[in-house]
């Protein structure tokens, strides 16, 4: 890895900590933000400059990044349990695979933690993506505005943002092209939060 400027390891530690605490890489945007950066070609020049140095790999979607090893980045991992797929759009059955996948040790939650495979693209703005690992949390209760796995019935397994309002459920994509479901409490049952989201490049 080549040596980086003060900035550019500033940028550099901004995205690590992002990633750490979010579970997922910073827009243009939130690099701007952090920096005062007035213009998205400037965080496109530092995110560049990263990867030509072995920082990172750079994504095609709203400046996702992929951190490659360093002693600044994750360490160690641990094992948890791949549980199957989950719906990012119409919701599907989860299944049972019995397999297991490494994840940073920083993204294991306080409970139960496990991962599911998603399917679909119903979450995209959350930065969610066809083919994407999210790590989830188990609980049975969700917050306004959580990302959550929850079973609907009839329906099966999905993940949507979750908000309570009116005596109703309402489950809500991250993607325009898809609309809310809107249902009765006593339809969903709420299966966990997530907590991070792994991708392969």
């Amino acid at each position: 890895m080549s040596v980086l400027s003060e900035k550019q390891q500033q940028v550099y530690e901004f995205i690590v900590e992002f990633v750490r605490t979010r579970g997922h890489s910073p827009k243009i945007k939130d690099i701007s933000k952090r920096f005062g950066f007035s213009s998205p070609a400037t965080v496109h020049k530092y995110l560049v400059a990263l990867e030509k140095a072995g920082y990172i790999v750079r994504g095609k979607r709203n400046a996702l990044v992929k951190l490659l090893s360093s002693p600044t980045t994750f360490a160690e991992s641990v094992e948890v349990p791949l549980l199957g797929r989950i719906a990012a759009g119409k919701p599907i059955d989860e299944s049972l695979n019995g397999k297991f996948v490494a994840i940073p040790k920083e993204l294991l939650g306080c409970g139960q933690t496990y991962a599911l495979k998603v399917v679909g693209d119903s979450m995209i703005d959350e930065h969610i993506t066809d083919g994407d690992l999210i790590i989830v949390e188990h609980k049975e209760t969700a917050s306004n505005g959580e990302t959550i796995v929850a079973i609907v019935e009839n329906l099966g397994a999905t993940v949507k943002k979750f908000y309570f309002d009116k005596g109703k459920v309402r489950l809500q994509p991250a993607n325009p092209n898809y609309k809310p479901l809107l249902l009765e409490p006593e339809k969903v049952q709420v299966q966990g939060r997530v907590i991070g989201v792994i991708r392969k490049y």
